[in-house]
């Protein structure tokens, strides 16, 4: 799994008359249209980062929510976000869906004890880490409890309810501000403005913060894995300049904006550049004809047709020059998640403010909100509208430099739920209006125009229930309460299904997870939630045991079945995780044994 083999010259096999040849066609021609019922799951190009077999110093791990998209497609075909890390064919034809959440256990206890694990690596041929949640100051089950509310279920809402307020309070549905409640209390203003004033006389500026405050340091920009010298893809990447100049509070901001579409080796291929200034004034625009073929324009986010690039010349090298040239030695980069833009520019840059790091709504910091949701709180200003098609690179470039601006003018807990203390920023009520807004504003619209997916939650087992899909939970009780669903489900939500779809089973041992689920194999989704308690932790031993764990489990799986082991971590959030997957297929001998007998 995690060492390259070499392989051993084939020995040369006499010929084939011309009646085995036809024989051996026919075979291969029926293993493959048998293989072709199969789902196919594989790490794509923007995955391979992750991968365990890539250089430890150069992996970029995925995130908890990418392994979450993975187990929600799985179970019911639905993609919540553009990126994806994986390619999941004929998802319709999984049979059975095995989830195997084991805490306390990292990617160094598999990569450094790989003799434990004999069974568990002949069944899983790769695998990605796992960025630790605990990294964030997000606990791993409620990251996974917890889901995007459907385009369906946000439709619905103001069919069944009078308000947003009365949703929430039926406990089906969740806001962010749920998960930080003490952020957002009110704060007391008395005796502020002197406060401020005397803070600000002792920064020597007059702004709430500057910009050097506000930028990104070096740690920030190696943990969010920002393009960086040396590192993994990025050693082939440019700089925006030949040499810098230090940062100070004069030193200009730019903000960018790039949009791309889906090369047909699973790479972003840059499409479209903004840039605007600080005045929110254009100084740069351009159309970029990718350097390989497009497998997917997605023009509804990124609003590229074929059409728009048709006669295009320009090209990434062309992009990258006329942006060095633009750009000062001193000059600051703004932008909302710009490390992916980055990406897309193959470019190095030291001095960034991003704005989905300076702002934060959900109390956790890999947790980012939409540009367009805090474009709405902060500044009221409406962007990524419906009636257009795809984003506006000028349009975010600019909403993404207002927010700095802003920021710049309130001071460096404004907007921040992580920066600790009380809410600095628009009141929990002014939050739940806009989201309010955008979901009862007209409800003849089938979709709202405020894309809530990540603001507005569901409980992933409702999710499942409401599938109807019948589903074994198997954990200890601290995880229960964070993962139980409410019940019975409405029906105005959610139709009528059973209320009794997810079987909730307390379990605190490893040896037993076997055995409980013994009974309980024909069901569509088995959910097993444990921690690898320290008394557990004789030496290696509780190695052995989660070996023999997952390969059991794997070999009661049904056949078509996908299975997904996820290490969690460590208790230190430096120490990540791990996931493994696979989709259970015959072997060949099997294969041929069960369909071609008589050779």
């Amino acid at each position: 799994m995690f060492a390259v083999k070499v392989d051993q010259p084939a020995e040369k096999k006499p010929r084939l008359d011309e009646e085995d040849f036809q024989a051996l066609k026919d075979k291969l021609k029926a293993r493959k249209k048998i293989f072709k019922n199969f789902p196919l799951f594989k790490i794509i190009e923007s995955g391979t980062s992750a991968s365990v077999s890539t250089p430890k110093d150069s992996r970029i791990p995925i995130s908890v929510k990418d392994v979450q998209d993975l187990i929600l497609l799985s179970v019911s075909g639905e993609v919540r976000h553009l990126n994806r890390w994986f390619l999941l064919t004929q998802w319709q034809k999984i049979s059975q869906t095995a989830v195997l959440v084991l805490e306390n256990v990292s990617v160094n206890d598999i990569e450094n004890n790989q003799d434990l694990f004999p069974r568990t690596l002949g069944i899983f041929e790769d695998g990605v880490e796992l960025l630790n949640s605990n990294n964030a100051g997000l606990s791993l089950s409620v990251a996974l409890a917890y889901s995007p509310i459907t385009h369906m279920l946000k439709s619905r809402i103001p069919k069944v309810y009078t308000s947003l307020k009365e949703a929430l309070d039926n406990g089906h549905i969740f806001s962010i501000t749920d998960f930080t409640e003490e952020s957002y209390q009110e704060k007391d203003t008395s005796g502020d403005d002197s406060k401020k004033q005397d803070q600000t006389e002792m920064n020597g500026h007059t702004k709430g913060c500057s910009k050097p405050e506000l930028m990104l340091n070096a740690l920030q920009l190696i943990t969010g894995y920002y393009p960086f010298p040396g590192h993994g893809r990025a050693k082939e990447f440019v700089f925006t300049k030949d040499r810098y100049e230090p940062v100070t509070e004069n030193s200009p901001m730019f903000a960018i904006d790039c949009e791309w579409c889906l090369c047909v080796d699973g790479t972003n291929g840059l499409a479209r550049v903004a840039i605007v200034d600080e005045n929110l004034d254009p100084v740069y625009h351009a159309y970029v004809l990718p350097e390989k073929p497009v497998r997917d324009y997605a023009t509804k986010w990124s609003g590229i047709t074929p059409a728009l690039l048709r006669g295009i010349q320009k090209r990434l090298f062309d992009v990258q020059q006329d942006i060095r040239k633009l750009l000062p030695p001193d000059a600051i980069l703004v932008g909302h998640c710009l490390r992916g833009d980055l990406l897309a520019l193959e470019l190095f840059h030291p001095y960034i403010i991003d704005s989905a790091v300076i702002y934060n709504m959900t109390g956790c910091r890999h947790m980012k909100s939409k540009l367009q949701f805090l474009s709405k709180v902060f500044c009221d200003r409406d962007i990524q509208s419906l009636d257009r098609m795809g984003h506006d690179p000028n349009e975010d470039a600019s909403a993404s430099m207002e927010l700095v601006l802003l920021k710049m003018g309130k001071g460096l807990k404004y907007g921040d739920s992580c920066s600790g203390g009380c809410w600095d920023g628009p009141s929990k009520e002014k939050i739940l209006s806009v989201m309010s807004d955008s979901i009862f504003h007209s409800r003849n619209k089938s979709e709202s125009e405020l894309d809530l997916q990540d603001v507005l939650l569901m409980k992933f087992f409702t999710f499942v229930q409401s599938l109807d899909k019948s589903t074994v939970l198997i954990t200890q009780p601290t995880y229960d309460k964070i993962y139980r669903p409410k019940t019975p489900l409405h029906s105005g939500l959610f139709g009528n299904v059973k209320a009794d779809s997810v079987e909730i089973v307390p379990e605190t041992k490893l040896q037993n997870i076997v055995p409980t689920l013994e009974s309980r194999m024909n069901k569509d989704l088995l959910y097993v939630h444990m921690s690898v308690a320290d008394e557990e932790k004789k030496g290696n031993e509780h190695l052995k045991i989660l070996d023999d764990v997952i390969a059991d489990v794997y070999d009661k799986l049904a056949m078509r079945g996908i299975m997904i082991v996820i290490f969690g971590g460590k208790s230190n959030p430096m120490e990540n995780g791990m996931c493994m997957i696979r989709v259970k297929k015959p072997c060949r001998e099997d294969l041929l044994r069960d369909h071609f007998p008589n050779q």
